[in-house]
């Protein structure tokens, strides 16, 4: 009888014991280490988007009505922000998860004062100031994920960095263009 409990508990623990690697096996696969790179990659694109998703949302409060088509174009372009760097951070957070790399939940100290300091301003001002802060801030970007792009150990990282590469240039040139002064219409010279 007491060898037959033993048979009994050796079976039900080989039992467990396999049932418990299945479900390891099923489960996703522990991450691996990111390099160094890498891992500050993730942070602060993850930070600089969360400082946009921000930044647009400051415009809406505080875009100029009366600064015409800047204005508006802020308006425009602050929305723009938005769309784009939630789709971005999703993404992000999404490979974050995939390597094990925890995520802050805000912008950098850096970034929030910056934000601050163009919020203290009002009409034209906030306007031309939000464009300089966001030509400053895309430009870094460039910089960062053209580094990443091409050195990242790890290739969804890389593929990563690709993505937010195109976005980062394509609002760029929005902004760029948007800072160049208006060509006067024939009908002004």
């Amino acid at each position: 009888m007491v060898r037959m409990m033993i048979v009994l508990l050796a079976i039900i623990m080989a039992a467990m014991a396999g049932t418990a690697g299945a479900a390891g096996a099923a489960a996703s696969p522990t991450p691996r280490p990111v390099s160094q790179q890498d891992w500050e990659f993730l942070i602060k694109a993850h930070q600089g988007s969360l400082a946009e998703i921000e930044a647009g949302l400051a415009v809406r409060r505080k875009a100029d009505d009366q600064d015409g088509k800047v204005g508006q174009a802020v308006r425009e372009l602050g929305e723009q922000l938005i769309v784009d760097h939630m789709r971005l951070d999703r993404l992000i957070q999404q490979v974050a998860g995939e390597v094990g790399v925890k995520l802050p939940d805000e912008p950098s100290a850096a970034q929030r004062r910056q934000l601050e300091e163009v919020m203290a301003l009002e009409g034209a001002e906030f306007d031309r100031a939000w464009i300089d802060m966001e030509i400053a801030s895309h430009r870094h970007g460039v910089t960062l994920v053209r580094q990443q792009v091409e050195n990242s150990s790890d290739p969804r990282i890389r593929k990563l960095a690709f993505a937010v590469e195109q976005v980062v240039r394509a609002h760029l040139d929005m902004f760029l263009h948007l800072q160049e002064p208006p060509v006067p219409s024939p009908s002004e010279s």
